[in-house]
Formats: C-alpha cells, sequence, structure tokens
C-alpha cells in the first residue's frame, strides 16, 4: 500500500518456548476445554500437548494465540481460558518460571515471572509500574497483525491474577482493576470472575490493584522449588525468530505504539543507546527512524480500523499525531486511502 520503494521496517517474526504447552494442556482439560481437539484445529501435533520434550519446540507465537482463541471457541459463554490461566499459576511456577523459588513478596515474584516470560515469549510488551498508589500490570503483543487474540490475554490476566489473590488472598469487589485492548468479544462473565467489571477497547491488556499488596508475602506453596527441567528457566529456543541488528529497536517502536512518545531519545533509552548508536543500527539496515515510525503507525493504524470501533481521532491521539487531520494525511500518503474509506473496505481478521 506504500507509494515508496523504501525498505519496510518490518517486526521480526515472535514465537514462544514450546516448555508451556503441556501445561497449558492440562489448564485446559481442567477448565473443561479439549486441548487435543484445539492443537489439532491449528495444525500442531497433538503429542506436543503432552510431550516431556515440548521444551525443545518453539511455535510461531501467531499459531499460539490462534490455539487459545480456538479453544475458546468451545466454551464460547464461559470464561475458560480466564480460568486456565489461574489453573496453571502452580505448575507454571515450579515448572516454567524459577522466580517462584526464591522470591519473598508479590511484588518480587510478579517482577520475576514478567522477566521470565519475556524470555519464553518473544515479541511482548510487559511492564510493572506503580502509581499514586496503584500498580499496573501490563501485557500486549506488540506485532498488531497477530489478531485476534483476546483469548491469549484472558489467559494472560488470568494467570497474573492468580498470583496476586494467590499471595493476598479474596480480596473484595472492586480491589482489582482489569482492561483489554480487545472490544468485547464473548459472553463470558469476567466480572464474576473478578469481581471487577473489565473496560474493553483499551491500549493495552492492564490488571491494576493497590500497590501496599506487593508487600504481601509469598505463600510457601508457590515458593517451591522448581521441579521440572531441573529448575532451569524455560527460554524459547529460537527468540524472536533472528533479530536483524535493527531488530530490536523496531519491536522498541511497536512497544511504544499507544503508549506513550515514539521520539528518538524515548526510543534510544528503550535500548539501552545513545540516538546516535540508534540512527547507526538503522543506517546499516538501510532504514531511518523517521521510516520506521511511519511503517508502526501504518500497521497500528490499518489494526485499528479494520478491528475496533475507535474513532478516527482516538486512533491519531494513540499514534502521537497533533490533530487527527495530521494522522488523516499521514495515512493516505502511505495506504492511498483515507481512514474513513480503509475502514469501509479492509476486511476483518
Amino acid at each position: 500500500m506504500q507509494g515508496d520503494a523504501r525498505p519496510v521496517a518490518r517486526i521480526p517474526a515472535p514465537t514462544i518456548g514450546g516448555a508451556a504447552l503441556p501445561l497449558i494442556a492440562g489448564a485446559m482439560a481442567a477448565s473443561g476445554l479439549d486441548a487435543p481437539a484445539a492443537f489439532a484445529a491449528v495444525g500442531l501435533p497433538a503429542h506436543l500437548a503432552f510431550a516431556r520434550d515440548a521444551a525443545l519446540n518453539s511455535i510461531p507465537l501467531s499459531v499460539f494465540t490462534a490455539l487459545l482463541q480456538r479453544a475458546g471457541t468451545q466454551l464460547p459463554a464461559h470464561p475458560a481460558l480466564w480460568r486456565c490461566g489461574r489453573e496453571i499459576v502452580e505448575p507454571a511456577l515450579r515448572g516454567l518460571f524459577p522466580a517462584g523459588a526464591t522470591c519473598r513478596s508479590l511484588g518480587e515474584l510478579i517482577t520475576g515471572v514478567l522477566s521470565d516470560l519475556q524470555q519464553l515469549q518473544a515479541g511482548t510488551s510487559m511492564r510493572l509500574d506503580v502509581e499514586d498508589g496503584l500498580c499496573l500490570v501490563s501485557y500486549r503483543i506488540i506485532d498488531p497483525s497477530i489478531w485476534p487474540r483476546s483469548r491469549d490475554a484472558e489467559f494472560t490476566l488470568g494467570f497474573l491474577h492468580g498470583i496476586v489473590t494467590r499471595c493476598s488472598g479474596s480480596l473484595p469487589p472492586g480491589t482489582v482493576t482489569l482492561a483489554f485492548e480487545h472490544e468485547r468479544d464473548s459472553g463470558a462473565d469476567l466480572a464474576g470472575e473478578s469481581r471487577s467489571e473489565p473496560l474493553h477497547g483499551q491500549p493495552t491488556n492492564l490488571l491494576a490493584f493497590p500497590a501496599a499488596l506487593l508487600e504481601e508475602p509469598v505463600p510457601a506453596g508457590l515458593r517451591a522449588p522448581a521441579l521440572l527441567h531441573g529448575g532451569q528457566t524455560m527460554k524459547n529456543p529460537e527468540g524472536n525468530g533472528g533479530t536483524s541488528v535493527a531488530g530490536d529497536i523496531v519491536e522498541a517502536v511497536y512497544a511504544r505504539l499507544g503508549q506513550g512518545p515514539l521520539d528518538q531519545s524515548t526510543i534510544a533509552a528503550d535500548c539501552g543507546l545513545s540516538r546516535r548508536s540508534l540512527r547507526r543500527r538503522l543506517s546499516l539496515a538501510g532504514l531511518s527512524f523517521r521510516g520506521v515510525i511511519e511503517d508502526a503507525r501504518l500497521s497500528y493504524a490499518l489494526w485499528a480500523l479494520r478491528e475496533t470501533h475507535l474513532p478516527v481521532a482516538e486512533i491519531a491521539w494513540r499514534l502521537g499525531y497533533d490533530d487527527q487531520g495530521a494522522f488523516a494525511r499521514a495515512f493516505r500518503r502511505q495506504a492511498g486511502i483515507s481512514p474513513s474509506g480503509a475502514r469501509r473496505e479492509l476486511p476483518k481478521a
């Protein structure tokens, strides 16, 4: 859809380590789902659901999200994937995430789990921030083309919610706030499960709770030494599929989409680089910072116009444009069509 011949900044194709697959298959079964059928539906060999050597495999993150999406269709009116996430807490902390063996507080545990999870699953933004007395744990797959992914978001926030409640005990209604990037697409009663009415159509998937809970002790059962795989971190053997010299910069830009500034200083800091080093790396790959930003913005805009009902003004704001008109002009220059025209013509995933 682009009218120029410059190189396009593409995000590296992300993968996820196969070590999680047997645990997820078990959680699916415990939640009333047919794991082998879900695996077969997305072309995954059934043995990966149960094989002890699954850690030797990696699968595309797009296939993993499709697996969870397909599993969710088996019980569309039930929060099955949320329950899967909660069901997997104990076995995952013992078999996948070494953080569970040493952390003494909830804050240490969540920080460690997010770090371990980042090693297992590439192409994903995970953050823990504390603002105004609230702990904000955010999670988002950064490639807009991996869609739909609503069940993955519910599974992951269910897992994180399970960690919080296992450390803090039962919480009063409204203590936890949930936000999802996808618009409501099922009849599942997540409000009843989480005791909080979720927000939908948000810039990221978010779990928020009082920061004071970060001091809660980790129960002894969650601090048991890792039982599987010798207690080693189950890293993704393929990472992000082979990051190019500029791949980490492109990923950093995509991670910021809809989240905050897209200026050189911010992205360079995210990558641990100086602005000069950032420009040098991009130049070696035949890219420019402006081109990377334009490509990422276009990718996000196409997703938002195709898959959401967000107003064009909201999309423009998320992408850091000064106003809706500036966004419309930039979009037409790259896509050859207006945002409203694209929304009418683009087929949903």
